[in-house]
Parts: structure tokens; sequence; C-alpha cells
């Protein structure tokens, strides 16, 4: 039973009208169009988000090496590993849920402008981010939090992120929906083997930054880990220029809205 559910999620029908070649095709065209954009947003929540974890978790290194060092070294060594991952994970997940519920609005402002064959500005995406924030925040930092803290067990990382694939898209562009997660989870029934086998091509980047991070980070330099950051957002911002075509794909005849002007 588990390889065959395995399988479909695998080879099962994507249900969606756009395929994955497609769509992965539209949302590198508009990334790299909009690279300067892109790596602003990534800046902000990638690259200042690894340095407050990093930060945060030199701290805790600190206090550990004063009080276990002496007197115990094994375990200190295992505390820091735990420790490493433990404090890392919270502060970016308070970090990447708060500051990311401006940031996911920010990024799919670019397929809405391109949706709509509209140019796309700096300042249009910070504003379009803003005004969509009070709206992205609960949903966002919930299902971001979810997905985070699931990777404490490999599972509930990879049911939460098809789960709520939808959740940033539903909660930017349908301001009047009420349940953004109870929709997500709606709508990516039947479609999640499509969604999952697009987030294999993350694995690229994803598994080696993990690895590296749980063994080696710690050593790093501060330009390190702010170089790390950047480009994991900006691997979220591609998956978000493709969950928005692929929730948009879902209802061709409704046109996305205008973005804010506030």
């Amino acid at each position: 039973m588990i390889f065959f559910r395995l399988g479909k999620l695998f080879f099962g029908s994507g249900g969606f009208s756009i395929g994955i070649v497609a769509t992965v095709q539209n949302a590198l065209r508009v990334f790299f169009e909009n690279l300067f954009i892109i790596l602003f947003i990534s800046v902000i929540t990638g690259g200042i988000g690894a340095l407050i974890a990093d930060g945060v978790t030199d701290v805790v290194f600190d206090y550990i090496q004063k009080n276990y060092a002496a007197t115990d070294p094994i375990r200190q060594g295992q505390m820091m590993l735990v420790a490493a991952q433990v404090v890392a994970l919270i502060a970016m997940t308070i970090w990447g849920g708060v500051v990311g519920s401006w940031a996911a609005p920010a990024t799919i402002y670019l397929w809405v402008q391109e949706y709509n064959k509209k140019p796309k500005t700096l300042s249009g995406a910070i504003n379009y981010g803003i005004d969509r924030f009070p709206d992205v925040i609960r949903p966002h930092f919930t299902a971001y939090a979810a997905v985070m803290l699931g990777q404490i067990i490999i599972l509930p990382t990879i049911v939460f992120g098809l789960q709520y694939s939808f959740v940033d898209a539903i909660a930017t562009l349908n301001r009047d929906e009420l349940s953004p997660l109870r929709r997500s989870s709606q709508l990516t029934l039947g479609r999640r083997g499509q969604i999952f086998r697009t987030f294999c091509l993350g694995l690229l980047w994803w598994l080696p930054w993990q690895l590296y991070g749980t063994f080696e980070a710690q050593d790093s330099a501060w330009y390190v880990m702010f170089a790390g950051g950047v480009v994991d957002y900006s691997v979220l911002a591609f998956f978000d220029l493709v969950l928005v075509q692929y929730y948009l794909s879902l209802y061709q005849k409704v046109a996305a809205p205008e973005p804010s002007t506030a």
C-alpha cells in the first residue's frame, strides 16, 4: 500500500492544465527578467534571516561552552549539534514566518504583473507585499511553521509542504477567503503528485544546503551564511512563481487581481 501511494505521488496525473516543463520555463523567465527585485527580497528575507539565525546559534554555543566544556566535552559536542539545529530552526521559523508574509506576496506580484501584461517595479513589489501582509501573515506563518518544524521528522515536512502549497497564492490573490489553509488542502487533492515532482527540482539546492547547515555552518564566515540565505530564499521565490501558475491554471477564466498602489 505504501509503495502504491508513493507510485501515485511520483507518477500520478497532475490535475493542472499546465505541465511542469512549461510552468518551470515561465517561472525561470520571470525570475531572471526581474532578478534585481528577486535578490532584493531574498537579501531581506533569506540573507538577513540567515545571519540572525547564525547569531542566535552563536549565543547558545557560547553558553554551552562555558557551562559544559570543562566537565563533559562529549556531552558538549552532542548538545551543540542539537542546539544548532533547534535554535536555527526556531529563529528562521519566526523570521521567515513574519518577513516571509511580506516577501511571498511581493514575489507573487511579479506573476500578477506578468499575467496582466503590466510592468514590474521594485516599489510595486514592496508596496504590494505591504498591502497584502495583513491578509497573508496568519496563514503564511501557520503553513511555514508547520513545514519548518516538520523538518524534525522528514515526512511531515513533505506532507505539509504539498498540502499548503497554495496558501500564499490564495491569501494574496483572494482576500475574502476565510481559510486559505483549508482551501489549499482542498485544491491540492489529486494534484500533489505534480507538485511533488516539481518540488524535486529544489533538492538540487536544498539537500546540499541542509547538509552543510547541519555539519559545517557553525564554522562558516558570516558572508557564507548570508549568501546561502539569499540563494535559499531565491529558490523559494522561484517556487512561488511556479505555484501561483498552478493555482491560477485552476481558474483560467479568472484574471489576477490588480496590484494595490497603497
